[in-house]
């Protein structure tokens, strides 16, 4: 039987990460659309498979153009073209289709708002 949780996960900057364990499929945020965006990915899959992940940036004002960029550990990184939207940008979702090592990190950032990511990781 599979079980499928989401967790919020929460990153401040970079160098300092809360990620709560995406046992099957996960979400993680951080910020707020008032100040730097609300900066979340979300992963699907099973316990160390990842099948797909989609990021998403939510401010309350109009920007400008941005990329975002999703990796997962050191192994997997893609980065998207340039995406122009009023409020709500959103990338994928994307296939994966790969598994990881047990711990492995999955983060998303975003060009437009490039101080802090959102981050879970990924667990058996």
């Amino acid at each position: 039987m599979r079980h499928r949780t989401i967790i919020a996960g929460f990153c401040v900057v970079a160098a300092l990460c809360v990620s709560p364990p995406a046992y099957a499929s996960a979400t993680g945020c951080t910020g707020n659309p008032g100040s730097n965006g609300s900066k979340c990915i979300d992963v699907k899959g099973t316990k160390l498979h990842v099948d797909t992940v989609k990021t998403t940036l939510t401010k309350n004002h109009a920007d400008d153009c941005g990329k975002a960029t999703i990796t997962i550990g050191s192994s997997w990184k893609r980065t998207s073209a340039k995406i122009c939207e009023a409020r709500d940008f959103s990338w994928g979702p994307i296939t994966v289709n790969k598994s990881f090592p047990d711990g492995t990190k999955a983060c998303a950032s975003w060009s437009n708002y490039p101080d802090g990511k959102a981050c879970i990781t990924i667990h058996d």
